[in-house]
């Protein structure tokens, strides 16, 4: 049986950064990778975020597991929170000319 090798070779590709909206833009070693979102978006995530953590920490605790804060008005904000983070992802910010 005989043996295969393969052999990769990096081909040098030059890649020009392209224009990203309003200047935005991390960049690694000359390669310009754009944000996804905008401040705004990653504002609305946090918060978002922060609605879910507040939500997940009402409900803890083990005594009066029945209560209205646990059964009504935890899950009311974590579904909020999660309202607001598909808000954060779909929302596109006005552009600036």
């Amino acid at each position: 049986m005989k043996k295969s090798t393969i052999s990769i070779s990096k081909a040098s590709a030059s890649v020009t950064p392209s224009s990203t909206a309003a200047g935005r833009g991390k960049s690694l070693g000359g390669i310009n990778f754009p944000l996804l979102f905008g401040r705004s978006n990653y504002m609305w995530m946090l918060i978002g975020l922060a609605l879910i953590v507040v939500g997940n920490v009402l409900m803890i605790g083990k005594e009066d597991i029945y209560s209205f804060t646990k059964i009504t008005l935890a899950p009311i904000i974590i579904m909020a929170g999660f309202l607001v983070e598909i808000y954060a992802i779909m929302h596109r910010p006005a552009s600036r000319s």
